[in-house]
């Protein structure tokens, strides 16, 4: 009776235990699932704030190249045979004052016929029945930003606005038998469950599409037989009560495709846009494909990082729809040629975009916010393509790692149309312009002479000019107690060298002369007008260039010099939209901050430094423009830049390492002037303005006026600003007045 009572305390213990154990699990699985079913049924949409680029110019001189470029990152097809070009312009939708104000009532009629001369330039642009010398297509969509870190993308759309091709893709590579089962695929778990005992890993999941929406859902990304057990638990019970169609819906709208920064992208209307600056119903096949290719590992998988590996899962993406019976073999085929060209928004514009981000601080409360940007993509993607093929050339001969940036901007507006903050933005997210300052080296020593031109004369009232005459020879200078011997980078001196020698070969010891003479506070207030902000130290060696100053800055001053001394805002906004109301709208006011004779007469010198200065190889790359521009490289080889312009645009290079280490192997001319190049000679054409100055001849040996008696040997031929008041013909060049302390 003993033995009979205790059998039955246990049995009822166990009963007991279990009902227990039963209850508990019930409990959980019916909170988890009430969890997921609210979590199913609320899609909250929160808008996030879009940047674009500004309108995108189809214009005379444009190349064949650029043209189909531009229209095909807007998804235009151009219709008829070159020379001839036709299309439609999209509907717009775009603030009315990013074009000019008679161009809105020119494009009622919104048809574009293009004609491109025998270099494929284009020659004649016609809307409608007229001739125009430019058009305007819809800016592009850039970036796409959330408002709370928390905030993850999506578009939610119902399962009848998405392509079949799409959702048909999709269960063929993820789950073959969604519309039969249940929630749980017991043949795809079956073959995940072998793969991972051979493994001895979680390398396959099994997961139905069913499995893998409630993974989502609950944001799960970890791998165990408990979490595993509850997706197949809450699969089975999302199938009971909600249909195919919704789940698929859910899914599509859902589904896990990669991330922006810590950003996620969620659903297949996101990622198209994500990957390919389209809409759903703009991709093709093999967009298609890719794009189901990627749910697998979206890391994996990313065709920004492994797209060899994306475009094998591509192929077998296809290779599964044709088994499956949703496309022809043939139709495989021809998706497989397609051309996949990736969205510039997630490479090239990265840099511009966290620029902007900057900017967009003050607004990041609201919602859905539309920014117009300034930046040209067309410009912006040959930019990093410059510094990326440039620093790539640079590390193959030294072996060091090299960094790069550049900096444009169409000097007339203000408008910043390419930043680029670094070589890969993928690999490093560290931008560069707004977070590096450094010594600019004789990028400053155009500061020094235009001083020295908008002084006029020196203390013996010799005119500053061309042809005014410098000791280039060894000097020492006391200052506060030390002595600095500044050197030409060669190490070499010729004696006397006109002005115009020194600027355009970068002479060391003539601009620190010239520049003791001249002064601290007169330099100061000169670097100020120009649109330098640091602090620039107190020192003799500031001539040369040893105060760090950030790229937007050495931007802001060569564009001033650009606009013959007018100085003109750098801007990368121009409007700023919050549900269809303009919330701001950036415009550059022009100030005129130096005298334009003073910088035509700097320019004019500047302009030498291509024809037989620092940078006289850029016409052999290829650069045949008319522009002004100025090397700069640090002692230490560290830091080495580029300045320059043309009639239109000013660019800034810098070329450099990130480290405090020195490198004796590259130099402005060798590193920041070819990608300067690269960019430069793809842009159009732009004259630079005729200087209104004075024809002179000149006496290199006193910088006076040159008696007629002069010997041709001793005679300059220059422009000036003021005509020297003495005539000589001096048979030797003055002694020089020593200058030895501070």
């Amino acid at each position: 009776m003993e033995s009979k009572r205790r059998k039955d305390q246990k049995k009822n213990l166990f009963f007991w235990s279990g009902l227990c154990l039963g209850s508990i699990l019930g409990v959980y699985l019916g909170l988890l699932y009430l969890d997921l079913k609210t979590v199913f049924e609320e899609q909250t949409v929160r808008e996030p704030t879009r940047i674009y680029s500004d309108v995108v110019p189809i214009a005379l001189s444009q190349s064949l190249e650029e043209v189909r470029e531009r229209l095909r990152t807007l998804n235009y097809q151009p219709q008829g045979k070159l020379p001839y070009w036709q299309w439609d312009l999209h509907p717009y939708d775009y603030p009315s004052h990013l074009v000019p104000e008679d161009y809105l009532e020119k494009r009622k009629n919104p048809h574009v016929r293009i004609h491109f001369d025998r270099k494929h330039l284009v020659d004649s642009i016609q809307l409608g029945y007229e001739p125009v010398s430019e058009i305007f297509l819809e800016p592009q969509i850039m970036a796409i930003v959330p408002n709370q870190p928390s905030d993850a993308f999506r578009t939610p759309l119902k399962l009848e606005e998405i392509p079949a091709p799409l959702w048909q893709a999709i269960i063929a590579i993820e789950d073959q038998h969604f519309l039969e089962h249940k929630g749980l695929d017991g043949k795809g778990l079956a073959r995940a469950l072998w793969v991972n005992i051979k493994t001895h890993s979680f390398a396959q999941g099994g997961s139905t599409i069913t499995q893998q929406l409630v993974k989502n859902l609950r944001l799960r990304r970890g791998k165990n037989f408990f979490l595993k057990l509850n997706e197949i638990l809450l699969a089975f019970l999302l199938e009971a009560q909600f249909s195919k169609e919704q789940i698929l819906e859910r899914y599509l709208n859902e589904v896990y495709l990669g991330q922006i920064g810590n950003q996620a992208i969620h659903g297949v209307a996101q990622g198209a846009e994500y990957f390919f600056d389209k809409k759903l119903d703009q991709l093709h096949l093999g967009e298609i494909a890719l794009l189901a290719g990627i749910i697998r590992g979206p890391h994996y998988y990313s065709p920004y990082s492994h797209l060899p590996r994306a475009l094998q899962r591509q192929k077998l993406v296809l290779q599964k729809m044709v088994e499956t019976g949703q496309i022809a073999p043939e139709e495989a085929e021809l998706a497989l040629k397609l051309r996949i060209r990736l969205s510039t928004s997630q490479s090239e514009s990265s840099f511009f975009v966290d620029t902007v981000k900057e900017k967009l601080r003050e607004y990041t409360p609201l919602a859905g916010l539309k920014v117009y940007t300034t930046m040209d993509p067309y410009r912006n993607t040959l930019a990093q393509k410059a510094v990326t093929e440039g620093i790539f050339s640079i590390q193959k001969q030294s072996q060091l790692p090299y960094e790069g940036i550049l900096l444009s901007v169409e000097h007339h507006t203000g408008y910043l149309r390419a930043l680029i903050g670094g070589k890969n933005y993928a690999k490093s997210h560290f931008n560069r312009i707004l977070h590096m300052k450094r010594q600019v080296g004789s990028l400053f020593k155009p500061i020094v002479y235009l001083t020295a031109f908008e002084r006029r004369t020196d203390p013996s009232g010799t005119v500053y000019g061309g042809g005014y005459p410098l000791e280039d020879q060894p000097w020492t200078l006391i200052y506060q107690g030390k002595k600095w011997s500044p050197k030409n980078y060669k190490k070499t001196y010729q004696g006397w060298v006109p002005l115009r020698y020194a600027l355009s070969h970068s002479l060391n010891v003539p601009t620190a002369r010239l520049g003791f003479v001249l002064g601290y506070e007169s330099i100061l207030r000169t670097a100020r007008a120009l649109g330098i902000t640091s602090e620039l130290p107190d020192v003799p060696s500031l001539a040369l260039g040893s105060a760090e100053l950030a790229p937007l800055e050495v931007l802001q001053m060569y564009s001033t010099l650009a606009n013959r001394g007018t100085q003109m805002p750098l801007l990368t906004i121009r409007s700023i939209l919050s549900g269809g109301t303009e919330l701001a709208r950036f415009g550059s006011y022009p100030e005129t901050k130096l005298d334009p004779r003073s910088v035509d007469l700097l320019n004019m010198i500047l302009k030498d430094v291509f024809q037989e200065g620092t940078a006289r190889q850029a016409q052999s790359w290829g650069f045949q423009q008319p522009a002004c521009g100025k090397t700069g490289t640090t002692s230490d080889s560290r830091d080495t830049w580029f300045a320059g312009y043309t009639g239109t645009y000013t660019t800034v290079v810098w070329v450099g390492l990130d480290q405090h280490q020195p490198s004796a192997s590259i130099t402005g001319a060798t590193a920041a002037l070819p990608i300067w190049t690269e960019y430069m000679k793809a842009l159009p054409p732009s004259p630079l303005p005729e200087p209104e100055l004075l024809p002179v001849l000149i006496d290199q040996h006193t910088g006076e006026r040159a008696s007629p008696s002069c010997p041709s040997s001793q005679v300059l031929s220059e422009k000036y600003l003021l005509l020297p008041s003495k005539t000589t013909c001096s048979p030797s060049y003055p002694k020089a007045v020593p200058l030895t302390s501070r």
